[in-house]
């Protein structure tokens, strides 16, 4: 799956394509970036910091 393509057509018509683990490593990253962005916010109002530990969070819970 890692390689599978994912084609998209931007605005202009032309096809661009993506590879899914790609996609998928850009998700986890842009993830990460907002869990940063909210630990900075919670201290800066003197809050605990977000963990950002996503294990264990029931995230796959039914």
């Amino acid at each position: 799956m890692e390689s599978q393509t994912l084609s998209e057509t931007d605005s202009s018509g032309e096809t661009i394509n993506f590879r899914y683990g790609e996609i998928m490593r850009h998700v986890i990253a842009h993830e990460i970036h907002h869990i940063g962005q909210l630990s900075v916010w919670a201290c800066e109002i003197g809050k605990k910091p977000v963990n950002a530990n996503l294990i264990g969070r029931g995230l796959f819970d039914n």
